[in-house]
């Protein structure tokens, strides 16, 4: 696995959920890309890894199988838009539309009607098949932007982002991904997605 990564803590969610710590196993520095090579080649046991490299892996080597994914530990990753300062001063409702248009992608993704063009679309991004994709897509919570606000909530632990935030911060530093903890409330901004819910954007 990338050590020092997303992966790494996810790998000690799992070593924990076992009763395990870091110490038990021994940990190969291996580039995400390259994790599928590596498991065939025999070099390793286990990988850590994800699309497309995860299903790559499983697809390629018979008798491989997912045994702990982020699905195991909600709110261990949250994926989110990222915009600089500067951007955001200066062109706030253009990012708005972005956010209100991530509502209506969020809502027609968890419409099961829409199942097999959602498929079909996010697919393709990641050089798979619309049904090697679908079964992944199960691991995956897509919030709207009524849900998202719920976990824009300030918190501890991994039901908000203000709380998963600080565990992947504390992480950061205790593996010498920088030095000092970080103001990580800062980094947070609930505004928009607050501002498109009073407009009637999401009920």
């Amino acid at each position: 696995m990338a050590q020092r990564a997303p992966g790494h803590l996810l790998l000690l969610n799992a070593l924990r959920s076992a009763g395990l710590a870091e110490k038990d196993v021994q940990i190969v520095n291996v580039p995400t890309d390259q994790t599928p090579q590596t498991l065939k080649s025999g070099g390793v046991d286990a990988i850590v890894a994800w699309q497309p490299n995860s299903g790559q892996a499983l697809r390629e080597l018979p008798g491989s199988t997912a045994i702990f994914t982020s699905a195991d530990v909600p709110g261990i990753i949250y994926d989110v838009l990222a915009v600089s300062p500067k951007s955001l001063a200066e062109r706030r409702a253009d990012w708005g539309k972005v956010v209100r248009v991530w509502d209506r992608i969020a809502r027609f993704i968890k419409d099961e009607t829409n199942l097999d063009e959602a498929a079909r679309l996010m697919s393709a991004r990641v050089g798979l098949t619309p049904e090697q994709y679908r079964p992944l897509m199960k691991g995956t919570f897509f919030l709207d932007l009524a849900g998202g606000m719920k976990h824009l909530e300030k918190g501890e632990g991994l039901g908000s982002i203000y709380g998963s935030s600080r565990v992947v911060d504390a992480f950061n530093v205790k593996n010498s991904v920088y030095k000092a903890p970080l103001a990580v409330d800062g980094y947070i901004d609930p505004s928009l997605t607050a501002e498109a819910i009073e407009a009637g954007q999401a009920p």
